[in-house]
């Protein structure tokens, strides 16, 4: 079976006449539709669109940005099939739906036939972290030969228990290839990433694990971690994906170590028994013999080289400067909005107050030794911050006296620092909480990343919790697109 890869975590599999496709982004960049901060697919590419064999269906893993893009979905044919998992939210699939294309949710651990290929959708594993919860993993066989063993595409999540117990059990081959995820986000110091934990004294950002060693801290997560999650994956071979975007970090280019094809060169000296291959946009891949060769090229997809070197070179030229970025405001902020986004947070402090109470995170505040143990401290450009501390006593936020950053960070255990215009817009739905997170946003705590307040807002915020503001965003989409067809 060919696998095509179509960037980030897109792929066209099977026949290339009429291919099945996996998340596909068929615009360079997404977001364009309601923010100023859109993200750009990296490497970066070029598309014709035109030239794209008719899918026989599309399916789409989750409803997170970089995989599901209404634009993209727009510019196929109204007769393509478009596939969720039953996991799917309902409005992803009405706005799927008025464009005029035909939505089947398909049940979890069913095989179904869409061309050359079958599909199989499964839920994550129990251990995926709740802002991936809705992914539908993809398991797929070339149906000419079903007991050879396909592709699995473990997409953002754990690996799912049910894919290992039909492998296990032998109602399914075990896969010859599993495409595991590079989202690491790796920022040098100066740049502050998504996951990053905020500390003054001459460093603007420290990588959450503490770790020196982040190129092979990589390879262990997606390479040593998918033989060590089941038996099943120790005779299959792996494709490096993922990662492949460019957050707004406008002068330092792309993220170290997201160039998974010069990652998986390096895997492949210090594995044995198995290929890692990282393929680009537009290669065409197929296993054979003992790995992963490279069979052709999509005619209709394939990587800007000139726009390639020129990150590339921006990003060695911003490493090399040592230069750092300042966090930015998305929103346009005026006297009006600030005052707007100052009503609608503190509408909403109640609502966050349940969240910390309610949270692994609430729990640890119960035994810390702070009745303050949050601050939210918003930024203004007309006025000066303002500071909402949690008062762990009275279940609620207060106004505190606002303090510059590094002193509360030494005043305050754990905090979030934004401009009052970006989180105002993240409550009201007009950003995804995904569009401020690094770039417009400083956070501090103690502990892992995944226990933090950032990753707190993920689920809080996020569209397993709050489905209502993601859907405000796809309707933003949805009317871009009714004035682009116009």
């Amino acid at each position: 079976m060919k696998i095509g890869f179509l960037g980030h975590n897109g792929f066209a599999l099977g026949a290339e006449d009429s291919p099945v496709l996996v998340d596909p982004i068929l615009y360079r960049r997404y977001g364009e539709e309601y923010t100023s901060s859109p993200v750009e697919i990296y490497p970066p590419r070029l598309i014709d669109v035109d030239r794209m064999p008719p899918p026989a269906a599309v399916i789409i893993s989750h409803e997170h940005s970089d995989h599901f893009h209404l634009p993209s979905l727009n510019k196929l044919d109204k007769s393509t099939p478009v596939i969720v998992g039953p996991t799917m939210i309902d409005t992803v699939v009405d706005c799927i739906e008025s464009l005029g294309l035909t939505v089947t949710r398909l049940p979890f651990g069913e095989p179904t036939r869409f061309g050359s290929v079958i599909v199989t959708l499964f839920p994550p594993g129990p251990d995926t972290v709740l802002w991936e919860s809705r992914v539908s993993q993809v398991y797929v066989l070339d149906a000419s030969e079903p007991d050879r063993g396909g592709v699995f595409l473990g997409i953002d999540a754990a690996t799912s228990t049910d894919f290992i117990d039909a492998v296990s059990s032998g109602r399914l081959p075990a896969p010859r290839v599993v495409a595991m995820s590079n989202n690491a986000q790796v920022t040098p110091p100066g740049v502050f990433g998504s996951l990053d934990c905020y500390r003054p004294a001459g460093q603007t950002a420290v990588r959450y694990r503490g770790q020196g060693f982040p190129g092979l801290d990589i390879l262990g997560e997606v390479v040593a971690s998918a033989v060590e999650q089941s038996e099943i994956f120790r005779g299959a071979h792996i494709l490096l994906c993922g990662g492949g975007f460019l957050k707004d970090y406008e002068q330092m280019g792309p993220f170290p170590f997201s160039e998974q094809q010069e990652l998986a060169r390096l895997a492949k000296q210090l594995v044995r028994h198995m290929d890692v291959v990282g393929p680009v946009p537009g290669d065409v891949v197929e296993v054979r013999g003992h790995g992963i060769e490279k069979v052709g090229e999509l005619s209709w997809l394939g990587v800007d080289h000139d726009r390639f070197a020129e990150l590339i070179h921006r990003r060695e030229s911003f490493l090399a400067r040592r230069d750092s970025i300042a966090m930015r405001c998305i929103e346009n902020a005026d006297e009006e909005s600030e005052d707007a986004a100052l009503a609608c947070i503190e509408r909403e402090l109640t609502y966050l107050s349940r969240v910390l109470l309610l949270s692994d995170f609430g729990r640890r505040m119960a035994v810390s030794p702070s009745a303050h143990p949050f601050v939210l401290k918003l930024k203004y450009l007309t006025r000066p911050d303002r500071s909402f501390r949690f008062d762990l006593a009275a279940g609620a936020f207060e106004e505190a006296a606002d303090l510059p950053l590094d002193d509360s960070v030494a005043a305050y255990p754990e905090g979030i620092f934004i401009h009052a215009v970006d989180f105002a817009a993240v409550l009201r739905g007009d950003l995804q909480y995904w569009d401020v997170v690094g770039i417009a946003m400083r956070t501090w705590f103690d502990g892992d990343a995944l226990s933090s307040p950032v990753a707190l807002f993920y689920d809080a915020l996020g569209e397993q919790v709050r489905p209502d503001l993601s859907c405000r965003v796809y309707q933003q989409q949805l009317e871009y697109l009714e004035k682009e067809n116009a």
